[in-house]
């Protein structure tokens, strides 16, 4: 639960990033509709990168799950006619990597398939 509640903190925290960034490059027009889909799309993916139980180490395990739940945000931009939403999956990439990073490295909460590796390695 820890892990869970960690991860979708800094999904949220990740959201207020990416939106104040989006907005001040004029990437996005702001509008209530796409703060709250930019604030949404990160909270989803801080509380799937917290979920996962995938065998990844913690790195790879941010990347990947930030691409795969971010792609959901560059199919919007995509269907509002934004160009760029081809390098969204590199944005979503370094978002989830940074919510991995700090729900398992800084704040010590790696993921349970992870944990019970290392659990089971220590008592070898």
């Amino acid at each position: 639960m820890k892990r869970i509640t960690i991860a979708t903190l800094f999904g949220v925290v990740a959201g207020a990033l990416c939106a104040t960034i989006s907005f001040s490059a004029g990437i996005l027009a702001f509008t209530t509709v796409n703060l709250i889909w930019v604030l949404l799309n990160r909270t989803v993916m801080g509380f799937a990168i917290g979920i996962s139980g995938l065998k990844l180490h913690w790195a790879w395990h941010g990347i990947l799950m930030g691409v795969v739940v971010g792609s959901i945000f560059s199919y919007f931009l995509y269907m509002q006619g934004m160009k760029m939403a081809v390098f969204t999956p590199i944005g979503n990439a370094i978002f989830g990597l940074m919510i991995e990073f700090f729900t398992t490295v800084v704040f010590k909460a790696p993921a349970l398939a992870n944990a019970r590796g290392m659990a089971r390695a220590a008592s070898a």
